[in-house]
């Protein structure tokens, strides 16, 4: 059976996430923050992803700053 790095990859991080909810279950607070701040800089990207796949983003990345600012809101 050939090694997948993609799949070992996704088995590490997965893994490493599941380590770290479990170090912090103890600290709810800190673990909220920490999730949902994982969570909206996915959204940021899967959303910053989708724009570039629809030619959507401007031409001058330097002036999409409010776009940035209004996906993580």
């Amino acid at each position: 059976m050939p090694l997948d790095p993609v799949a070992l990859a996704l088995a590490m991080s997965f893994t490493a996430g599941c380590a770290f909810i479990h170090a912090l279950r103890r600290h709810a607070d800190t673990l909220t923050l920490a999730l949902s701040l994982l969570a909206s800089g996915l959204a940021a990207a899967v959303g910053s992803l989708l724009a570039a796949c629809n030619g959507f983003l401007p031409s001058d990345l330097v002036h999409s700053w409010g776009l940035v600012a209004a996906a993580n809101l």
